[in-house]
């Protein structure tokens, strides 16, 4: 049942109501779809906090507490904790805004798998569309405004995200900010005028993604995964790091001009190019905050 305070706890209700109106057999196949076991904490308006755990790994069901042992009993271990504010979890589920977005502005904390986090947006969006066809046995969230639709071309998280490059959810976050505001990404693409290569050293070596920032790209094509060479575009700079320092330089804890000088950032091509770099990272970030 919704809980007072609590919009988003209507969306918990609506998850749990699918599941328990599922056959045992439709419930496993969901269940093998997620494989994981997601941990909330959210907190209203007021500071309260309330906590539930949602099991799509096991046995299919959901808790929820006063406190986070309350509402972890009997429940397997939480492949991921997501610490939240009530008003942000609504606006997710209802497409307003996601997951990686308020990530990287400090809204969202994530503790465990940082991809379970990446497939939150589709968790909520499957199990609204299965309530639709379970009507009766899933309640459907308080009706709230109609949210804005990202445009039907941009490249989605699972198309730009690499599992342990925390870096390449800053690129996400740089397709999806620019891919829902016309008028910034033209903005942004007149004065930067270039196409960035950004190669990031991680887990699994060498990742390369393409900033397209040069007049006329659209949605589907200001960020590419891969080389600018596998894209069939050239890049005016190749920029190489470590995934870390990426991430540092996108939080503004570490400059492009120091990163350079003390070779944490090296560049091949124009190097007056990737000193452009944290503007643009900078304005994306802005983007962000307004979605």
């Amino acid at each position: 049942m919704p809980i007072a305070g609590f919009a988003s706890s209507a969306i918990i209700d609506q998850l749990t109501g699918v599941l328990t109106a599922l056959s045992a057999d439709d419930r496993k196949k969901e269940i093998n779809k997620t494989k994981a076991v997601y941990a909330f904490e959210v907190a209203n308006s007021s500071g309260k906090k309330h906590f539930f755990v949602v099991d799509l790994k096991q046995a299919g069901k959901v808790t929820d507490g006063a406190t986070e042992a309350e509402a972890a009993k009997g429940q397997p271990k939480p492949d991921i904790s997501i610490a939240i504010n009530d008003e942000t979890f609504v606006k997710i589920s209802e497409g307003k805004t996601t997951a990686a977005g308020e990530f990287m502005s400090g809204k969202v904390k994530i503790k465990g798998n940082m991809m379970l986090g990446m497939k939150l947006e589709p968790l909520l969006k499957r199990f609204k569309k299965l309530a639709e066809e379970l009507p009766a046995a899933a309640p459907a969230p308080a009706p709230a405004a109609s949210s804005s639709k990202e445009p039907a071309a941009a490249k989605s998280l699972q198309d730009i995200a690499v599992a342990g490059y925390e870096g390449s959810l800053v690129i996400a976050q740089i397709a999806q900010a620019l891919g829902a505001d016309d008028a910034k990404r033209q903005s942004i693409l007149k004065s930067t005028n270039a196409i960035f290569q950004i190669d990031l050293n991680g887990p699994q070596g060498v990742k390369s993604w393409v900033l397209n920032l040069k007049p006329g790209a659209d949605a589907s094509n200001i960020v590419l995964p891969g080389t600018a060479a596998q894209n069939k575009k050239t890049a005016g700079v190749v920029l190489i790091l470590k995934d870390s320092d990426f991430v540092d330089l996108a939080s503004g804890k570490l400059t492009g001009q120091s990163a350079f000088m003390g070779g944490k950032l090296k560049s091949k091509g124009n190097i007056m190019l990737a000193l452009k770099l944290e503007s643009v990272l900078k304005a994306a970030k802005g983007a962000v905050a307004k979605l």
